[in-house]
């Protein structure tokens, strides 16, 4: 009996973070590293993240912004010279004292993101009102010392991209954040997974920034995930490295900066947003196998027959990811339980009965339902099933989302079963930290459009005063 066939996956209503951690394992997509808080991504979980990164990438030099890189060292004193941000980052630097067998007269950090890297050198190609707009985005590794690691959500080192932009004007920046933020809302929808796009507040905000502007998913066990951020720098930095320009007026003005990413997380979220107690569930664009055919026979004659009709429905399907699982000494059944296991959205079973038929047995994994198409009907059908999967799962998401987001009151209200609630709040960062301590929640985001909109109760949750806007509160990975 092999190892797979041995385990079992926790399931989500006992433990959800004991399946996450089962799914991680189970669908061979990642497992931990030697050095603590990190992770191995096996091929799988990789190209997970690849497909993510490849649309996103699209999406990002379509809209005009270039590509680039910078070093993943960075001088700490660079970092030391924006206040906010270097005490927003000093617990989760990882910095370098030695190098060449010597003990470094100025010691480096590994990149917790890179403005510092990178702001010195815009200073020196930013000279003209002429070259702007500068618009950078790298995809690059980033490292942030973790205490409570979990794999793709929290490691010490991941993935990611970060963008890097400088305008001329506050209008011009302001309206990039809101169109990488509605960018990011659309790679989430590529993944099926329905996404809340709002402001954060001045506590929960990226240190240094004037304005932080999120997407958050909702989890199956009903917690938050922060799946990217959009920042709006203002002048801040600006000011402290002097990326600075010569405007047409003849007057020295500052660039108004921006910087958005999105990381490895959003494997993440698409592990939590759609899997079930048998495993992930893949929408088609980002499964590595959209596909999979698995080939039943008893003997050597009913094999070859078998696997070439197989072939020749790969074939006919070349333009989907499809694999053929030969693997001999395996039954069906494992193989059914092994490919149910790693999400693949689409299976064909084919016997000596589907051969002689001309038909396939199809499975999807979104609903777990079988159908016997004709192969003469299977380009189409699987057309239309890419489709109606990708749709299917993305209004499972949705619909669960909105069942769990309940409005409150009064924060005597919340119960520890609890984790996501609307509430009308007077944006006092004291109320925000007693919430912390007392539930361990936050707030999540002003949800965009409620910045314009008076709040449904006129008396804050938690204080009784006054409040401003109704947010979005909840426990979060």
């Amino acid at each position: 009996m092999s190892k797979l066939e041995k385990r079992t996956i926790t399931k989500q209503s006992e433990d959800f973070s004991q399946w996450y951690l089962d799914i991680i394992r189970e669908a061979e997509l990642a497992e931990v590293a030697e050095v603590r808080g990190c992770g191995i991504v096996r091929p799988y979980g990789l190209k997970i993240w690849e497909l993510i990164k490849a649309e996103l990438n699209k999406r990002i030099e379509d809209d005009g912004v270039e590509n680039v890189y910078f070093p993943s060292l960075v001088p700490i004193e660079n970092l030391e010279m924006e206040k906010d941000h270097v005490e927003g980052f000093s617990p989760e630097l990882a910095v370098v004292t030695h190098a060449g067998g010597e003990e470094l007269t100025n010691k480096l950090a590994i990149r917790p993101t890179s403005e510092a890297a990178m702001y010195k050198t815009y200073a020196k190609w930013i000279q003209s009102y002429n070259d702007l707009p500068l618009r950078l985005n790298q995809w690059a590794n980033i490292v942030r010392w973790e205490k409570r690691p979990r794999p793709f959500l929290r490691w010490s080192e991941f993935l990611w991209q970060e963008g890097h932009t400088v305008y001329a004007t506050e209008a011009e920046a302001k309206d990039e954040v809101q169109k990488i933020l509605g960018i990011y809302s659309d790679i989430y929808k590529f993944m099926s997974i329905p996404a809340y796009c709002g402001k954060k507040s001045e506590s929960e905000k990226f240190a240094g920034a004037v304005e932080t502007y999120t997407v958050e998913v909702m989890s199956r066990d009903g917690k938050a995930i922060q799946g990217g951020t959009s920042h709006y720098l203002g002048t801040n930095f600006a000011e402290v490295f002097d990326v600075s320009y010569l405007g047409a007026d003849g007057e020295k003005h500052f660039g108004h900066q921006n910087s958005w990413g999105l990381s490895w997380r959003s494997v993440g979220a698409l592990i939590m947003a759609h899997g079930d107690d048998n495993g992930l569930r893949l929408p088609p664009n980002v499964a590595p196998i959209q596909i999979v055919i698995v080939p039943i026979f008893k003997d050597d004659a009913g094999k070859t027959e078998v696997l070439n009709y197989a072939q020749k429905l790969k074939e006919s399907l070349k333009e989907y990811r499809v694999k053929i699982d030969d693997k001999p000494n395996q039954t069906p059944g494992f193989k059914f339980h092994y490919w149910e296991l790693k999400g693949v959205p689409i299976r064909l079973e084919i016997g000596l009965q589907e051969v002689s038929g001309d038909k396939v047995t199809l499975f999807r994994r979104d609903n777990n339902t079988k159908e016997i198409v004709l192969t003469s009907d299977l380009k189409k059908r699987i057309k239309e099933l890419v489709v109606e999967i990708a749709d299917n799962l993305y209004q499972e998401a949705a619909e669960f989302s909105a069942s769990h987001i309940k409005r409150i009151e009064s924060w005597d209200e919340i119960d520890d079963s609890q984790v996501w609630f609307e509430a009308s709040w007077s944006e006092d960062a004291e109320s925000e930290k007693k919430l912390k301590e007392r539930f361990l929640m936050v707030s999540r985001e002003l949800p965009l459009g409620n910045e314009n909109k008076k709040p449904n109760n006129k008396k804050c949750f938690i204080t009784g005063k006054e409040a401003k806007h109704d947010w979005l509160f909840a426990k979060s990975y």
